[in-house]
């Protein structure tokens, strides 16, 4: 199988100039300079084009860390997406006018990756039409923790744009209730039940006590708005319970014509789906090898199943969770200290807390400070822990994703040296347009190939309850490999995926399910497996390429200073590879 890539969609320079010196290192590759003339028609056509991009999704660019930006939601009515979709167009049609021999090897770069960003979301728009099938698509805007857990601004200045926001949200979702067809796939409502229920509940009960320090008449303003925008979740959430998902359908499934052209979209892949499925396969067996020697190293008297569930319940209580999750972290923070395989910003500590209502979707994740940023602000490790509503029963069965070995391999992929430290260094790079876009391939393939990464440089010093936790992690994550293809090219249901986790990545019934619900609507959760397997190969070039001159924290920091872009991308700026263009 080849992975082709033909443009890059991320910066493809360094966080600072530096020089190769070919005496000492006559193999080393050639990097694109920072410091590169500019052709400022091209830098207004950039800035043209990311600006328009955050006008219309404004969210996304306050999270981004772009605060005049605070307050807005965004319109999504019919006429506006038509209207957005003109400009993509006018858009994609100036960058391939604009010649390209007149721009800056830092410019080219930039240009294809505004490019494939506006093809990206032109796919979203034209072809999986997420407004019109998925009410997750509105779902950011449930999201008003920004305003409240970050102090990039005073807290007055916070609580008016959050006025503003809560003051726009029922126009918002009565947008959403009439773009939204009738038949929509079952588990994108179901998923969107409950996060919307979730953020009702935040609204409702948790928001008021996080902006009771506020004055009287901002609080008096805020009040009337927040008033509004909780009646408007909750007949959201009704609308939800009581239209659509007694309407839904199980017709989720991309087909194998658009899989392939999200994946080329999205990362830049052109390949088979019989060769993806095979180098699924292959990982998978691959694992499964591995975890048997593994689990025969912590007992080898019991099958594999029976060694991963007596892990399963080395947990902490459910109280001393969060609190578990930040001793790990000090204990990975001392050890990159020790083995400096990767340069660490500093400041790089992050808060641990329990995941939001609305987020409750995944397990634990980063919710990482914008790269737009202009000082030192938190961000995030999320844990979820058990719905309250759940019986003792589903409680464990949760908790059982959480023992401490597991937990250990989750902190090293969500923060250090995984998503945290990459989203550090992706501050640091100087391209407007590499900040704001990424590659999903690129961004969990690092976090995954750190779990492996960090054992191979000695972290939890061989310890075989760690190395299994390492492994049925990436089980887990080859699963969604094979699941996201089954899904939505081989016409899998949603019980033949979730016995895939169970029979494959020994997970309990329920964690199961929630896996197969999540690839319905998140099919790219292949990327976990792919961009990881796709970061190993690009690393085992560069060190047949250099020999003896490799360096492991070298190669770190070379791919980190790209940013985010596909790997296949980086490959081709690492190792001068061409690429062919679109199929």
């Amino acid at each position: 199988m080849r992975f082709r890539c033909a443009t890059p969609r991320a910066s493809t320079v360094r966080r600072r100039p530096r020089t190769v010196n070919r005496k000492e290192n006559p193999r080393a590759t050639p990097k694109i300079p920072v410091r590169d003339a500019v052709d400022t028609r091209f830098e207004r056509l950039s800035d043209e084009i990311l600006t328009a991009a955050f006008d219309f999704y404004p969210t996304w660019a306050a999270r981004l860390g772009l605060h005049a930006y605070d307050g807005r939601l965004g319109s999504f009515n019919l006429s506006a997406l038509d209207a957005r979709l003109r400009t993509i167009r006018e858009h994609e049609r100036a960058l391939r006018e604009a010649p390209s021999e007149d721009l800056s090897p830092r410019q080219r770069v930039d240009r294809e990756l505004l490019l494939a960003f506006l093809e990206r979301e032109r796919f979203d728009l034209e072809d999986l039409r997420s407004f019109q099938r998925n009410p997750l698509a509105y779902a950011d805007a449930l999201d008003v923790t920004l305003y409240v857990k970050r102090e990039y601004a005073p807290l007055e200045q916070r609580a008016a744009a959050l006025t503003e926001h809560l003051r726009q949200l029922p126009a918002f979702l009565t947008e959403a209730r009439r773009n939204l067809e009738p038949h929509c796939p079952r588990p994108f409502v179901t998923t969107a039940l409950e996060m919307f229920t979730g953020g009702l509940d935040f609204l409702r009960d948790q928001l008021p006590t996080a902006v009771r320090e506020v004055s009287p008449p901002v609080r008096a303003r805020l009040e009337d708005a927040w008033s509004a925008a909780v009646k408007a979740v909750a007949a959201f959430v009704g609308f939800l319970r009581d239209e659509l998902l007694t309407r839904a359908t199980d017709e989720f499934a991309l087909g194998p014509d658009l899989y392939r052209r999200m994946l080329w979209a999205g990362e830049r892949i052109d390949v088979d789906l019989e060769s993806l499925r095979r180098r699924a396969e292959e990982e998978l067996g691959r694992l499964q090898g591995e975890l048997e020697e593994a689990t025969r190293r912590v007992d080898p008297h019991r099958p594999p199943g029976d060694v991963v569930r007596s892990l399963c319940r080395e947990h902490p209580a459910e109280g001393e969770l969060v609190g578990c999750v930040q001793s790990i972290l000090a204990e990975l923070r001392e050890f990159l200290h020790r083995n400096p395989v990767v340069t660490v910003p500093e400041p790089s500590d992050c808060r641990v807390e329990p995941t939001p209502p609305f987020l409750r979707w995944a397990f634990a994740m980063m919710d990482t400070a914008g790269p737009f940023e202009e000082q030192e602000v938190a961000s995030f490790f999320y844990v979820t822990l058990p719905d309250p509503a759940w019986s003792p029963e589903e409680k464990e069965a949760w908790l059982s994703r959480f023992d401490v070995h597991t937990l250990r391999n989750t902190s090293v992929h969500e923060a250090y040296p995984g998503h945290h430290v990459h989203f550090l260094r992706l501050r640091q790079v100087p391209s407007r347009v590499g900040k704001a876009l990424t590659s999903y391939a690129f961004v969990e393939g690092w976090a995954h190939y750190c779990e492996e990464m960090m054992l191979e440089c000695g972290y939890g010093e061989g310890d075989p309850k760690l190395r299994v936790a390492q492994l049925v992690d990436a089980l887990v994550r080859a699963v969604r490999f094979r699941a996201s293809l089954g899904l939505h090219t081989e016409g899998w249901t949603l019980d033949q995926s979730a016995r895939r986790f169970v029979e494959d990545a020994y997970l309990e019934p329920l964690p199961a399910l929630k896996e197969a619900e999540r690839g319905t609507f998140d099919p790219g959760y292949l990327s976990y497996t792919l961009g990881k397997q796709l970061v190993k190969e690009l690393r085992a070039e560069w060190e047949r390429r250099l020999g003896n001159a490799f360096r492991l924290r070298d190669f770190h920091d070379r791919l980190l200073d790209l940013g985010a872009p596909p790997v296949p991308v980086a490959r081709r700026v690492l190792l001068g590879e061409a690429g062919p263009q679109a199929p």
